[in-house]
């Protein structure tokens, strides 16, 4: 009997050396670009679509509306840094970047659609992981109302 009880305890300081000695990531990772669902859309590798949260509709001409919502262990800081770097080499013009209550808010534009990125912590039951959450929609552009401005 007390040797299981000192090799159980022995397996336990093992699986918790193995856990401690795992390198985790930093903001200073660099992400690299996995395989996109769409090719305009760049997705870090190893991240994977959440099927139950994602749709998208389009014409077979053009794009109606995208909603992805993708889950790995990256970073949210590097995973941010990736989108900064990615989306630009797609051809989209950052048009916004915040940050509210530890969610990154990332707004971009092409032609006549927007590209909103929402990178948020995921808790889930052994760790903590980055969701990101992608929504294009299009949009119809007018012209500048008219100025109100009178006098000099």
């Amino acid at each position: 009997m007390r040797r299981w009880y000192w090799l159980s305890a022995l397996a336990a300081c093992g699986l918790l050396i193995g856990c401690a000695a795992e390198p985790r990531e930093t903001g200073d990772v660099r992400l690299v670009r996995g395989r996109p669902f769409e090719p305009d859309i760049p997705v870090p590798a190893h991240f994977v679509m959440v099927e139950e949260s994602s749709e998208d509709r389009s014409t077979g001409t053009r794009r109606l509306y995208l909603r992805h919502e993708y889950e790995g262990d990256g970073d949210k800081y590097a995973v941010r840094g990736f989108y900064r770097e990615q989306m630009p080499l797609a051809r989209w013009s950052k048009a916004g970047d915040g940050n509210i209550k530890g969610e990154f808010n990332m707004r971009f534009e092409k032609g006549d659609e927007s590209c909103t990125v929402l990178i948020s912590d995921h808790p889930s039951l052994w760790s903590r992981r980055t969701r990101v959450r992608i929504i294009v929609a299009s949009e119809e552009r007018g012209a500048a109302p008219p100025s109100t401005r009178t006098g000099p």
